[in-house]
């Protein structure tokens, strides 16, 4: 019972090994650690992503 369980275990860990040993296989997690900090979003600073509101004085008086 413990062999129908156990042998697919191993016989992932042995074709996993040697698809390690012999292709390219990339580094999951610095490729995980990159695409975070590319897409990761900054704290903005304070006042400095809005826009400065300008106020106009509009004179009435007529001279």
């Amino acid at each position: 019972m413990v062999c129908f369980r156990l042998f697919p275990f191993l016989l992932g860990t042995a074709i996993g090994v040697y698809a390690a040993q012999n292709y390219k296989v990339p580094n999951l997690r610095r490729l995980a650690k990159r695409y975070e900090e590319e897409y990761r979003t900054k704290p903005e600073i304070a006042g400095e992503g809005r826009k400065k509101k300008v106020q106009v004085e509009i004179d009435d008086e007529e001279e």
